[in-house]
């Protein structure tokens, strides 16, 4: 299991969900990318938005640094990154 730990962008262990060895697992990659990656990149984009519009400069953040986590891994499942 120490596979799926990888280092985030700002120096800290991450459980690397999205990562190679998840995509990599015979059987998964269409099953995960229709069914969770999708929806988790889509999920993530209504959110940003919808916090910006907040002015929640807290979960602003926090959205960001899960954006630019799922949006690392798109290539990984086929999936292209949606422009800002």
């Amino acid at each position: 299991m120490l596979l799926l730990i990888a280092v985030d962008v700002d120096g800290k262990r991450i459980l690397d969900y999205l990562g190679p060895v998840m995509s990599e697992l015979p059987g998964t990659k269409d099953k995960f990318k229709n069914g969770m990656i999708q929806p988790l990149y889509e999920f993530v984009i209504v959110e940003q938005l919808r916090v910006k519009e907040l002015d929640d400069s807290k979960l602003i953040a926090r959205y960001d640094a899960l954006r630019k986590y799922v949006e690392s891994r798109l290539p990984l499942w086929g999936l292209d990154v949606k422009p800002l």
